[in-house]
């Protein structure tokens, strides 16, 4: 059930998820912020911020994975950044579009899933 196979698929996903954020924020923003309420230096940061996890995702899957302490700085950013978005999401509830609201949740979700999942499958191996 729980195999290097899909830890590696999990990273894969990871990373390439992380890039394709980081790419619609930085090609997007001008776009979105208006509807997304949020401040343009914050979706600059968090595009920023999905480009670094993108790198050590990318980073990960092109070293042998020995190590479960490269993994876990994975997890626990990931972690940490949904509880962010989830803080954020707390803070400009009644200052921004409900999209704005929306938005954050869902990176809350896919960001605060993909950790859940990578520490469930890593916990199997190490």
């Amino acid at each position: 059930m729980y195999s290097l196979a899909r830890l590696k698929k999990l990273l894969w996903f990871d990373a390439i998820a992380a890039t394709v954020a980081a790419t619609g924020i930085f090609f997007l923003k001008d776009l979105m912020q208006p509807y997304l309420g949020l401040p343009s230096a914050l979706l600059s940061g968090m595009g920023f911020t999905a480009l670094v996890f993108a790198l050590y995702g990318f980073h990960l899957l092109m070293r042998k994975i020995t190590s479960k302490r490269w993994i876990q700085i994975l997890i626990y950013g990931n972690a940490t950044y949904a509880i962010f978005c989830l803080v954020l999401s707390l803070y400009f509830l009644f200052k921004i579009p409900w999209i704005g609201i929306v938005y954050l949740w869902i990176d809350t979700a896919i960001v605060g899933t993909l950790s859940y999942i990578e520490w469930k499958t890593t916990k199997h191996f190490f």
